[in-house]
């Protein structure tokens, strides 16, 4: 096929604001019939010069899908326009990831947006399920292709000191990793577009960022309420608005679309590079909300001008204007962000926790310590997994299991993750939380993000700076179920590495 012209890239380095249309890739096994859809969809926009490009959700809709390279492929040749290919890491390795780059690269296909991915939802019985991390996703796609277009996500709508930082902190490494630039999460919180841009400026980050925005009605709400979709929030307030919009005799449509079209245009005040739209299925839609778009620019040429049309589209019947946000939630300024001198401290049991096994490693682990004197020659002749190392594989079994969580991967990385088992998260994330949060609770449900401990303790050590600057490998393939004592001092596997570079980010070239 003919390489289609990249639209998105040009217009970020010309610095036009640019939208991208949002479509959500068929699952395995779809009837032609969604995927004819998705073409026609495609087809539309070939001749709207106001949509760069189409982005292409992966494994959204269900745990495999028809692949959105392939689907790319084809969406390229209907649209004439070079897509923004989602490329998510659940149930995937760095080789599945190097694999699949390499056959977008044959097939013209160059701009990614990479993300973790949200949870399996039918995980299999026969083996675990891995997430190959964002951060080294976007590691290993700048390597594999390095002029490639490279997006990333942040969610700035937590409302946790720990689920917030974390997420801006891991949207900075994600930048010094090889991210371009940055794709929000959907929400309605204005203050919270301006608050991630004002954060990483704060830390001497020039990051394109481009807003993630979504039509939401009345049903789309309820639904979305009810199956929940990781990192979004949606108020009581918003949703009791939406409803009573829903009784006039466009159910809503005209509401929701100004509202969407006002938030646009908002993000376009706050610095914002563009908006990537999503909950917009039909051609007829896309025509009405760019209509809408270019109505509320004429009404809304200030900050002044919008902030009054965004507040009267957030008021309800009652003449009340709603909240968008749960009640006290946590925000910061640009002051603030800088250092990270905010509230959250650790438990006494956290402090402890660290206090010991920073303790033993300095002694038994670190370079020069009694134990790589004493232990580390000895060490270094066995076999990680029989013999002597099999026995010393049961004891690290036996010891760390209880104490940490320790699932005997072969390669610890307790040093870097503040003595926090990064196994214990279910998706194995060692760099940072993924979007799934809720007030500080894992996306599964069942406990609190194990990076919300990491902050505080790594905050109480005065080493915020390593959040954003430490890139943690994944786990090599052959490591797991060995003995990482053995493994440490025969100094097999990769290491942790501090991100060079001065602060700041890669412009589109």
């Amino acid at each position: 096929m003919s390489v289609p012209p990249n639209h998105l890239r040009d217009a970020l380095r010309q610095g036009r604001f640019v939208l991208t249309l949002e479509l959500t890739t068929p699952p395995a096994g779809a009837p032609a019939a969604a995927v004819d859809s998705l073409l026609a969809m495609a087809h539309a926009v070939q001749g709207e010069p106001r949509i760069a490009a189409i982005a292409l959700t992966d494994r959204s809709s269900a745990d495999a899908d028809l692949g959105s390279i392939e689907t790319g492929r084809r969406v390229a040749e209907a649209s004439g326009k070079a897509p923004l290919i989602h490329w998510a890491g659940k149930d995937r390795s760095a080789t599945d990831l190097e694999a699949d780059l390499r056959r977008a690269k044959a097939l013209g296909l160059e701009n990614f947006l990479l993300i973790t991915g949200d949870k399996v939802r039918h995980p299999p019985v026969t083996r675990p399920v891995r997430y190959l991390d964002s951060i080294n996703a976007l590691d290993a796609a700048r390597r594999v292709l390095p002029s490639a277009l490279l997006a990333a996500a942040v969610c700035p709508f937590k409302y946790r000191e720990e689920d917030l930082l974390g997420q801006y902190f891991k949207a900075a490494k994600k930048l010094r990793a090889g991210a371009d630039l940055l794709i929000t999460q959907i929400g309605w919180d204005m203050r919270k577009f301006e608050e991630v841009r004002a954060f990483l400026a704060a830390r001497g980050y020039d990051a394109p960022l481009i807003a993630e925005l979504l039509h939401l009605t009345a049903s789309r709400a309820r639904r979305l309420r009810r199956v929940g979709l990781p990192g979004v929030t949606i108020t009581d307030d918003l949703l009791r608005l939406l409803d009573a919009e829903e009784a006039a005799a466009d159910r809503g449509q005209a509401s929701s679309y100004r509202r969407l079209a006002l938030q646009i245009i908002g993000v376009r005040h706050l610095g914002y590079v563009g908006a990537q739209i999503s909950g917009v299925h039909t051609s007829a839609g896309v025509t009405v909300l760019l209509d809408a778009v270019e109505t509320c620019a004429r009404e809304c040429p200030t900050p002044e001008a919008w902030q009054a049309a965004w507040r009267a589209a957030l008021t309800g019947p009652d003449g009340r204007v709603i909240s968008v946000a749960p009640a006290g939630g946590f925000y910061i300024d640009a002051d603030r962000a800088a250092d990270g001198t905010v509230g959250a401290g650790p438990s006494s049991t956290e402090r402890a926790m660290f206090g010991a096994m920073d303790l033993i490693h300095r002694a038994a682990f670190a370079d020069g310590s009694w134990g790589d004197r004493l232990l580390g020659g000895a060490l270094r002749r066995l076999d990680a997994r029989s013999g002597f190392g099999g026995a010393l594989l049961a004891l690290e079994r036996a010891t760390k299991g209880p104490l940490v969580g320790c699932a005997t991967c072969g390669f610890c990385r307790l040093p870097e993750t503040a003595y926090v088992c990064p196994e214990t998260c279910p998706k194995g994330l060692a760099n940072g939380p993924c979007g799934g949060t809720q007030e500080n609770r894992c996306e599964f449900g069942d406990r609190e993000c194990i990076h919300a401990r990491i902050y505080r303790v790594t905050k109480e050590r005065g080493r915020l700076d390593d959040l954003e600057e430490v890139l943690i490998p994944p786990v090599p393939a052959g490591a797991w179920d060995s003995c990482s004592w053995v493994t440490h001092f025969q100094e097999k596997g990769p290491k942790a590495i501090r991100l060079a570079g001065t602060r700041g980010s890669r412009r589109p070239a």
